[in-house]
């Protein structure tokens, strides 16, 4: 399980740091995992929402969002060590 929390946490900062797509990444995460924290990063990447325009949400809840993002991926890489 740790090797597999190491990846996707990195999956995941490769897709933001735009070194992979989203479909790049969704091909490298488990369908359904065991594991809540994968499953819970997995999900909101996939449910993160428009940034400003029309249907978007303003640039602060983005923001947020996205730091809610990132301390999964964190808390990912300390529990797999």
């Amino acid at each position: 399980m740790n090797n597999q929390r190491r990846k996707i946490a990195g999956l995941a900062r490769q897709l933001y740091k735009k070194e992979i797509t989203f479909s790049e990444f969704l091909a490298g995460t488990p369908e359904q995992d065991e594991d809540d924290l994968i499953d819970e990063l997995v999900d909101l990447i996939e449910h993160e929402p428009q940034k400003g325009g029309l249907l978007g949400i303003k640039e602060s809840e983005h923001d947020k969002y996205i730091k809610q993002i990132f301390v999964l991926i964190e808390r990912l890489e300390r529990k797999a060590t």
